[in-house]
């Protein structure tokens, strides 16, 4: 299962828990309000009449039945939008092992270089005063000169001077680096995977440390037996990157090829 799957799981099962509980204080509800309805309008408890047992007892069921409710409406609403914080998650992220990652990593560098650049032409046309070059962009030079203005205190924080200020393509920049850093690395994995269906389900691979072959990563195709696993985790190898990682001299019998 990936990662958004399991995701997509959690997501199915607030949105089920929102449902019981929304369920749940629509029937205490009613069976208060059939409690209520038995009552006359403004009718008081009355001390010492044989029908003020059952009038304390109508009280406290209705006073506890709208506690129960309440509490479960409240319970509803947290299960929804924990659901809905889950839903905008699946909607803006690109996780490393979704089928599309690196197609879905390379629209959004491109679209936020692209993005970028336009921002630097915008700064480029508002220092040069270029209010056509401005207006092609989408801009009004009025507005952006108030709006200038007013983020730069007329003047006094010069590096806020400009429409898109220093930091805003700095942030830009480092989102871009970031995405292409993991585009190298989810490439990578794909091509470990790759090779280990290739190799018949496992690839180890050595790396050199201060003696020969100090350090190996094991690469498997599909997810394997939980026999292997607690091998790997019991001859302290890590997990990351699509792969484990481990000494080479603790290299589980069961895997080493």
């Amino acid at each position: 299962m990936t990662y958004r799957q399991r995701k997509e799981a959690r997501l199915a099962r607030r949105l089920e828990w929102a449902a019981k509980r929304e369920q749940r204080a629509t029937s205490v509800f009613a069976a208060v309000r059939q409690i209520a309805d038995g009552i006359p309008l403004g009718q008081p408890i009355l001390v010492g009449h044989h029908s003020e047992g059952h009038a304390r007892r109508d009280a406290a069921r209705i006073t506890n039945g709208m506690r129960a409710a309440c509490e479960s409406q409240e319970m509803a609403q947290r299960h929804t939008d924990v659901a809905a914080g889950i839903s905008d998650q699946l909607d803006r992220s690109i996780y490393s092992d979704d089928h599309d990652a690196t197609q879905a990593l390379e629209r959004r560098i491109a679209e936020r270089e692209a993005r970028r650049e336009r921002m630097k032409q915008v700064n480029r046309a508002y220092k040069a005063k270029d209010s056509a070059r401005l207006a092609a962009l989408g801009f009004d030079m009025e507005r952006v000169s108030n709006t200038v203005a007013r983020q730069s205190e007329n003047g006094r924080l010069a590096w806020l001077a400009l429409p898109h200020p220093a930091y805003e393509l700095s942030n830009l920049g480092a989102l871009i680096r970031t995405d292409k850093k993991r585009l190298a690395e989810i490439t990578a994995r794909q091509a470990r995977v790759a090779a280990a269906n290739n190799a018949g389900g496992v690839v180890v691979e050595y790396f050199d440390g201060q003696t020969l072959r100090e350090w190996c990563r094991i690469t498997f195709a599909e997810k394997p037996s939980p026999e292997i696993l607690d091998a790997l985790r019991a001859a302290d190898y890590r997990w990351g990157a699509g792969s484990w990682t481990g000494r080479a001299d603790a290299l589980p019998p069961s895997v080493a090829i």
